[in-house]
């Protein structure tokens, strides 16, 4: 009898502990076209930038975004108001094309409590363009 209860007591803990480390987490893509640059600069607020060559002319970004609260609902809000869209912005007198974060991500506070979010990026650039920069700003207070 004493093993049903101390295995019962484990198999609740266990689910309870898994409940508690959930996260909600979506994957976004945006394209964007070189409008004939050579070069590029990618000014993004994130935790972790990686970068991937391709064939054609389009830069695809993959944005991973995962928040510390299992909520789909808020993620989606967030996501739909535009909080994670990039801009670009092309210099015609260098031919260089920049790529940065669009709005200043504050923290997202849910019943008085901070919720960490992580953002992270994969950017396909094409062949034809040169990458020149990664000024990725990180967030260590969100670690």
């Amino acid at each position: 009898m004493n093993y049903k209860y101390i295995l019962t007591c484990i198999i609740c803990f266990l689910v309870s502990t898994i409940s508690w480390s959930q996260q909600a987490s979506k994957t976004i893509h945006q394209t964007f076209t070189t409008d004939g640059a050579e070069k590029i600069n990618i000014n993004v607020v994130g935790s972790k930038v990686e970068m991937r060559e391709t064939k054609g002319s389009r830069i695809l970004c993959e944005v991973t975004i995962k928040l510390a609260v299992a909520n789909e609902r808020l993620l989606d809000f967030v996501a739909n108001s535009g909080r994670y869209d990039l801009e670009k912005v092309i210099d015609n007198a260098i031919n260089e094309l920049t790529i940065s974060s669009k709005k200043s991500n504050n923290v997202i506070v849910v019943k008085g409590e901070e919720i960490r979010e992580e953002i992270s990026y994969i950017f396909y650039i094409p062949t034809t363009v040169k990458f020149v920069n990664n000024s990725t700003i990180q967030d260590m207070s969100k670690e």
